[in-house]
């Protein structure tokens, strides 16, 4: 969980110059997978921005799916 939160203290670093909404929550992490190559793709930072938010994502699907599986016994 430590190393999420520092990923997105990373995330944020990264693209505070991008177009795109602000901040690392989940919304905003899908935002940029799904759009944000659009206005960004050639910014510097962009791919590290991306496989940072990939992560994330990856961290939140897996933490969803632990909740699912309990909720569901």
């Amino acid at each position: 969980m430590i190393n999420t939160l520092l990923l997105r203290t990373e995330f944020e670093e990264a693209t505070k110059d991008f177009n795109m909404p602000e901040g690392s929550c989940i919304d905003t992490i899908e935002w940029f997978i799904e759009n944000g190559h659009r206005s960004n793709s050639l910014r510097n930072g962009f791919n590290e921005a991306m496989e940072i938010a990939k992560a994330i994502k990856e961290y939140a699907d897996g933490c969803a799916e632990e909740i699912r599986a309990r909720e569901s016994l």
